[in-house]
C-alpha cells in the first residue's frame, strides 16, 4: 500500500515538474500576435518579434505585455480621460506620468485644428496656470507625488486630465530595464516594441501611447 502511494507521489511530483518547466518556457516566449494585412512591414516585425525571449532581453519584464502592446498597437480604441467624457488627446498627460529634465511635457498639436480657446492646470485644487492661447508645446515644473488636474476648451470639446508622477523606486526600475533593453542590440522596431511593453507594464501609458505613435509611423499603420 505504502509502495503504491510512494508511486503515485513520485508521479505527481514529476508531472508538476514537468508543467512548471513548460510553464517557464512559455513565460520566455512571446505570446501569439494578431496578424493584419494592413501593412507588410507589420509581418516581418511580427517575426523579428517572436524570435526574441523575453526573459533575456529584459529579465523581469511580462511577455504577456508584449502581446498586449502588440494588441494595443493595431487597435484604434484611445484610452484616457472620464467616463462619458471625449478621448485625452495624443500628446497630452494623464495618470502615471514620467517627468523630463524640464518636466511634464503637454503637445496640443492634436487639437490645434479644433480651434483652442483655454488651457488651465491646477496642482492638488490649487490654479497653477491659466492661459487663453497656450502655446502649441510647452512643459510644466513638477513638485513632488503631487496630483495635477487639467481642463482643455477648443470649439469643439472640452477635454479634461489627471496625472501625478511615478514614484523614485518605480522610476529606476523602468530606467534599468530601459538600460538592460539598450543592451539587446535589436533592431529599431523590435526595440520599441519592447520599451512600449516596459511602459505598459508600469502603467505608464502616456509614454506607451508614445511610443506607439513611433510604431505606427514607421509601419505604415
Amino acid at each position: 500500500m505504502r509502495k503504491s502511494w510512494l508511486l503515485s507521489r513520485l508521479l505527481i511530483s514529476l508531472f508538476l515538474s514537468g508543467a512548471l518547466a513548460a510553464h517557464a518556457a512559455t513565460d520566455c516566449s512571446v505570446p501569439p500576435l494578431d496578424q493584419s494585412d494592413k501593412s507588410v512591414k507589420l509581418a516581418d516585425a511580427a517575426k523579428r518579434l517572436r524570435a526574441t525571449e523575453p526573459c533575456k532581453v529584459v529579465p523581469g519584464l511580462s511577455a504577456k505585455s508584449l502581446g498586449a502592446v502588440w494588441a494595443g498597437l493595431l487597435s484604434t480604441k484611445k484610452t484616457g480621460g472620464r467616463r462619458l467624457e471625449p478621448a485625452i488627446p495624443d500628446g497630452l498627460p494623464y495618470g502615471t506620468v514620467l517627468a523630463g529634465s524640464g518636466g511634464v511635457h503637454f503637445d496640443l498639436r492634436a487639437v490645434a485644428g479644433e480651434g483652442i480657446r483655454s488651457f488651465q492646470l491646477t496642482r492638488s485644487g490649487q490654479p497653477l496656470l491659466a492661459q487663453a492661447t497656450p502655446a502649441p508645446e510647452f512643459d510644466v515644473a513638477v513638485n513632488g507625488g503631487d496630483s495635477y488636474q487639467w481642463t482643455l476648451v477648443t470649439r469643439i470639446a472640452t477635454y479634461h486630465g489627471e496625472y501625478t508622477l511615478a514614484e523614485t523606486a518605480e522610476r529606476q526600475e523602468v530606467e534599468q530595464q530601459l538600460a538592460q533593453l539598450d543592451k539587446a542590440g535589436l533592431e529599431p522596431v523590435a526595440r520599441l516594441l519592447y520599451q512600449a511593453a516596459i511602459y505598459d507594464d508600469a502603467n505608464l501609458f502616456v509614454e506607451r501611447d508614445r511610443v506607439y505613435a513611433q510604431l505606427r509611423a514607421m509601419l505604415a499603420l
